[in-house]
């Protein structure tokens, strides 16, 4: 099967996001390999549903800026300080106070799935 895209905007999204656009499209009949491991895979990574993190990555706006963080925060939920700042590490230009990491991982945890 063949077909064309136009790409509108690009945006970075978290694991259980992926994984939600990659099951609609196997749900549609659009499947290869590929797809489908690369599915298996976010599956079996993902820690909340697709819609909770989006929630967290809208959350975050007010600490981080960058998006790229803020999937890779949404994807990987740090629940400990040291997670948190293994992650902020990418945004070289900002410094996040102790404070601003706990809210990071009170917003994570209170999306999580158990």
């Amino acid at each position: 099967m063949s077909f064309s895209l136009k790409i509108e905007e690009e945006h970075y999204v978290p694991y259980s996001f992926a994984k939600k656009i990659l099951q609609d499209l196997i749900s549609n009949g659009t499947s290869s390999t590929i797809l489908q491991r690369t599915f298996e895979y976010l599956n079996s990574v993902s820690k909340c549903s697709s819609e909770d993190a989006l929630k967290i990555m809208d959350e975050l706006k007010e600490i981080v800026q960058r998006e790229d963080v803020r999937a890779i925060i949404a994807s990987i939920c740090p629940t400990t300080i040291e997670e948190v700042r293994s992650i902020l590490v990418l945004d070289s230009g900002k410094t996040y106070t102790t404070e601003q990491i706990q809210k990071i991982i009170s917003i994570v945890k209170s999306h999580m799935e158990s």
